[in-house]
């Protein structure tokens, strides 16, 4: 019976024993230093295991690339609506036709934005410079710092319509509260709108109006 253990533990260590239990084969002295530089060698699995630390990383940066690529999409949709509704404007198209906010929003701003806008989320602010140097003129529209342009509220009662008379400086200003395409950006934005964070955008386009006539009186400009 002795000797018949011994034999089965050469066996053993030599793996020639294919009837040993496994735990006979752990057991065996020396066996998990074999196991251990067999499964250092065994290259089965290596794909499944690349793909799990790699999977994570790569669909972010997917993500990312979609969510950057999407908001140069709607801020250069909004740029090209921002230059057509400022020569609409400069022409004296908007002001000798007596448009209010709301007319010049949905007759002139919106048809020039793509399907996937919604008109009614759209903001304008529409103001004439006002004489002057600092703090006046373009200075009143920027911060304290002249860092940043001043954004107007995401309110249309609260922004201004005055587009001016023929010869005069004005601004435009178009701003859309976008959503973010796939939120991984969406606890950087400090702004709330309808209850979601948001991605202000805003388009400004300033000129002098051409020296047209005819110009309508608006109140409080």
């Amino acid at each position: 019976m002795a000797a018949s253990s011994r034999d089965r533990t050469a066996l053993v260590r030599t793996g020639a024993d294919r009837t040993a239990s496994p735990a006979e084969r752990i057991s065996a002295p020396g066996r998990p230093a074999a196991v251990l530089r067999r499964l250092g060698r065994d290259a089965r699995g290596t794909t499944a295991v690349e793909f799990g630390l790699l999977i994570v990383p790569f669909m972010l940066t997917l993500l990312g690339v979609f969510e950057v690529g999407y908001t140069f999409f709607m801020l250069s949709a909004l740029d090209s609506a921002a230059r057509g509704s400022a020569r609409a404007v400069m022409t004296g198209a908007v002001s000798t036709a007596g448009m209010n906010a709301a007319t010049f929003r949905t007759s002139v701003v919106c048809p020039k934005l793509p399907a996937n806008f919604d008109c009614n989320s759209v903001f304008t602010n529409v103001t004439v410079v006002p004489g002057g140097t600092s703090p006046t003129g373009y200075y009143s529209y920027v911060d304290a710092a002249q860092s940043a342009l001043l954004v107007p509220q995401l309110n249309a009662s609260a922004n201004t319509f005055c587009p001016g008379s023929g010869g005069q400086y004005v601004v435009v200003q178009i701003l859309y509260p976008a959503n973010f395409f796939t939120g991984l950006f969406a606890g950087r934005s400090t702004t709330t709108y309808q209850g979601k964070k948001v991605n202000v955008l805003m388009s400004t386009a300033t000129f002098k109006a051409e020296p047209y006539s005819g110009a309508a009186a608006y109140s409080g400009c």
